[in-house]
């Protein structure tokens, strides 16, 4: 079950990397919370899961939430060089 929720992990990294690269420029103190937030989400869900099905779902949010708002973030700062946000 660990091994499954790193390969979880896996399929959801890129996209928080990218999420880092672009948001750590304008709001870099944000993005090093979040990205904590991520990284304690799953430790919880890697060790949640390995006690059964169900114990994740904390780790699983955290690292949601974490992950969804650095995505707000980077559509902030594309809209905001667009020039749509000022």
């Amino acid at each position: 079950r660990a091994n499954r929720s790193l390969h979880h992990m896996i399929e959801n990294i890129s996209a928080v990397l990218v999420n880092l690269i672009l948001a750590g420029y304008v709001f870099p103190f944000p993005t090093f919370v979040c990205i904590g937030v991520f990284c304690l989400g799953r430790i919880v869900h890697q060790v949640g899961y390995t006690s059964g099905y169900g114990g994740h779902g904390t780790g699983f949010a955290l690292a949601t939430l974490s992950s969804t708002t650095l995505e707000g973030l980077s559509i902030l700062v594309a809209l905001y060089g667009t020039g749509l946000v000022i």
